[in-house]
């Protein structure tokens, strides 16, 4: 049977090579380099937080399996500050987002100054948390500007325990409480007037609306705040550093600051690591919860 030319033409052609695109590949590369950054070390820190590791001698160590782990949960110092970053943590977050909302509140109001009042909310934001630390020292100190104002005497704020907690929890909400309160007034800002219209129609009270339509259309507003003050405030270092040092006694030591200590004075850089993992630990689960929190909200809403 004859062959067309054609077919003849056809079967003869070269296979033909694909261009590959490389395009989508060097997209990729500075967040690919961005996580190698990121998970060397991370890997790096884990395999030395299982050996007896010190910084003064970084060539002379030897694996201890879970030995550092164990002796965590048997050292008081590091359970009475995993206790105190869970109190400060939770004590700033609860009284931060009421503050912060209440503020949002009023400022989302058409009234006379309130921008003024926004502009003045941005200032605890624009210091560094060393700064703000250094600064509340200097005014609760007993010969302070607060102790004058109060009529309180040379009250040493910083050398009490009881309020030498009070004192770190108050400085860390007054630096934090604004950030809650812009992003919760943008929130605001962004709901739909309609469904609050109608209830305003239908009569419905103000704790009717508050519990039904602001506070569920605003669910993820507040979960992204948690998600973004939780993450900062388990890490609590600068404040505690620059006010107490941990003190009195270890009263206000959180682990940071107890990280920092056991680096910087004993040098037991293994055992330090591994108290940083537990923490980390504690913060991603938490973190990871309110991501989850957060994604099925704003799915509901959308």
């Amino acid at each position: 049977m004859a062959v067309s030319p054609v077919s003849q033409t056809t079967a003869a052609a070269p296979p033909t090579r694909k261009r590959r695109n490389w395009l989508p590949l060097l997209m990729t590369l500075p967040a690919t380099l961005a996580m190698v950054g990121i998970l060397y070390p991370f890997a790096i820190a884990v395999y030395y937080s299982f050996t007896n590791i010190r910084i003064v001698s970084p060539d002379a160590y030897k694996f201890v399996g879970l030995q550092n782990y164990i002796r965590l949960f048997q050292d008081a110092a590091f359970l009475e500050a995993l206790f105190n970053t869970l109190l400060f943590a939770f004590a700033a977050l609860v009284v931060e987002l009421v503050l912060g909302f209440l503020i949002a509140v009023l400022l989302s109001q058409q009234v006379r100054g309130v921008g003024i009042m926004r502009a003045m909310l941005l200032l605890p934001l624009m210091l560094a948390p060393v700064i703000a630390g250094l600064m509340w020292k200097t005014m609760l100190a007993p010969a302070g500007p607060i102790n004058h104002i109060f009529g309180l005497g040379p009250y040493p704020w910083l050398a009490v325990p009881w309020s030498a907690r009070f004192s770190v929890v108050f400085i860390e909400i007054w630096m934090s409480t604004p950030f809650v309160a812009l992003v919760l007034l943008s929130g605001l800002q962004a709901l739909p007037k309609a469904p609050f219209e109608a209830a305003q129609v239908d009569g419905a009270g103000y704790l009717f609306v508050f519990r039904k339509l602001m506070l569920p259309l605003l669910q993820p507003f507040i979960l992204i705040v948690l998600l973004f003050r939780v993450v900062d405030v388990i890490k609590l270092f600068d404040i505690v550093f620059a006010t107490t040092s941990g003190g009195p006694m270890f009263i206000t030591t959180t682990v940071p600051i107890l990280v920092y200590k056991e680096v910087f004075q004993f040098y037991t850089l293994g055992s330090a690591i591994s108290k940083v993992l537990i923490l980390w630990v504690i913060n991603y689960v938490v973190s990871f919860w309110l991501a989850g929190r957060w994604r099925k909200s704003t799915a509901s809403i959308g």
